[in-house]
This record gives C-alpha cells, sequence and structure tokens, in this order.
C-alpha cells in the first residue's frame, strides 16, 4: 500500500489523534480525536477538501472527551468503534475499513478497557492504549482486565518486528516505536505471565482527572441528532 497521507494531528500532546487519508479520492478517517481539539481537526480537513469518512475512537476514554460525535455532525462522518451504544457502526474482530485504497484491519484489544481495538495497516498498527511506547494501558479504571492484556499483547507481538506502533497517547514526546523496538525494550512485554498480571492488579491510587466527565460523555447513547448525515460535499 502506497501513497496513503498518515499524520498525527495534536502536534505531540500527550493524547494522540491520527489521520489517514486516501489522496486518490480524498477520503479521510481520524482516530481518536480530542472534543476541545475539533477546530483545529476541520482545519486541516478544508486545507485539502477532505471528506471525513469515518471517525472511530480505539476505546472508551477515561481522561478526555472524545471527538467523535461533533465531528460525526459537521461533517456526517460514520462514528465507528467504541464504545458499543455510542457509535453507528461496532466493529468486530477481523473487519476490515476502507478509506480510499487504504485498508485497516480491526482487531479485538480488551484490557486497557472491555472495548478496546486496535488497527492494523501493512506497516503499522495503531495500538489504542493496549500497547504504548515502553508501558502498556493501565488495566485498574472501569472494564480493565489484566488477563485480557497480557492476551491482547502477546497477538500484538505477533506482527513483524518492524511494525511500527502508534499508541493513543505518549508521555515522553515520542512519536512512534516498532514491535521489535517494544519486544526488546519495553519492560511489561519482557514480564513472564504471572509477574505482568501481579504488575497490572497492584493497586493505583492516581485516577485521571476528568474520569466521571470522560466516561459519562463518552458512553451516552447516540440520539437523534447523531445520525449521520449525507456526505454528498467536500469540506
Amino acid at each position: 500500500m502506497k501513497g496513503f497521507i498518515f499524520e498525527e494531528l495534536n502536534g505531540g500532546a500527550s493524547c494522540r489523534t491520527y489521520l489517514i487519508v486516501s489522496p486518490r479520492t480524498r477520503e479521510a478517517l481520524i482516530v481518536d480525536p480530542v472534543l476541545e481539539l475539533l477546530p483545529g481537526y476541520m482545519q486541516r480537513l478544508a486545507k485539502d477538501q477532505l471528506r471525513l469518512k469515518l471517525v472511530v475512537d480505539t476505546h472508551t476514554h477515561a481522561d478526555h472527551l472524545s471527538g467523535c460525535r461533533e465531528l460525526a455532525r459537521m461533517t456526517g462522518a460514520v462514528i465507528a468503534g467504541a464504545p458499543e451504544g455510542s457509535v453507528h457502526r461496532v466493529l468486530s474482530d477481523g473487519e476490515v475499513l476502507e478509506v480510499g485504497e487504504v485498508r485497516l484491519t480491526v482487531w479485538e484489544s480488551p484490557g486497557h478497557t472491555s472495548d478496546g481495538l486496535v488497527l492494523v495497516m501493512e506497516d503499522r498498527v495503531l495500538s489504542g492504549d493496549t500497547l504504548l511506547i515502553g508501558a502498556t494501558g493501565r488495566t485498574d479504571l472501569p472494564t480493565g482486565d489484566a488477563e485480557a492484556e497480557y492476551r491482547s499483547l502477546q497477538r500484538l507481538l505477533s506482527l513483524p518486528e518492524d511494525t511500527l506502533v502508534y499508541p493513543a497517547h505518549d508521555y515522553g514526546g515520542r512519536t512512534f516505536s516498532t514491535i521489535g523496538h517494544e519486544r526488546l525494550t519495553n519492560p511489561r512485554l519482557r514480564l513472564d505471565h504471572d509477574a505482568f498480571i501481579q504488575l497490572m492488579t497492584s493497586p493505583r491510587n492516581e485516577k485521571p482527572a476528568r474520569l466521571a466527565e470522560a466516561l459519562a460523555y463518552n458512553t451516552r447513547p447516540l440520539d437523534a441528532h447523531d445520525a449521520p448525515a449525507e456526505q454528498s460535499f467536500m469540506l
């Protein structure tokens, strides 16, 4: 697969939002948008007259408000992914998303949350909060499951070593990693099963500052105003 556009839209902030574009069709997909940053996303779409086809959350975010719903209202895009009940299109394991000629395969990836997903492309994976750079997603928040995360991580490690890893968060200013680099250097991936479960189930006192607000906002059901509009225009 050649010639697609792939950009991180949040300028290195700890929350990462990805834009994927087919230059041929000018169709676009945005993954894990942040509500407060919508003006910048809309400017980017308008710059190249892109048609936003899909917006996807890789999991139910507990630290920020998702921008998927408002992006869909503004552009007519279809909301896909997580959480179930708050999307137009629930995604299942093995399903393929198409943006022009660009294809992304959905893997269910529970652990950080029960509805976690990763999106696998030919040379890279959008790993959500399952696999981070030098870490893994915490499993002590609502619907987290350390055993499920261990299995999800083992599946990710089956990808080729040169597969690029683009997580939904990074707190050290890093842009990407690879499966091979994480296998060698990520301390959590070097633990055996029992040690990993023990670490991930150990009590943690700190919680995301907006936990209750984010979960309430991000999981509320869609209403009539959230129906996808017909996309007969370019932004």
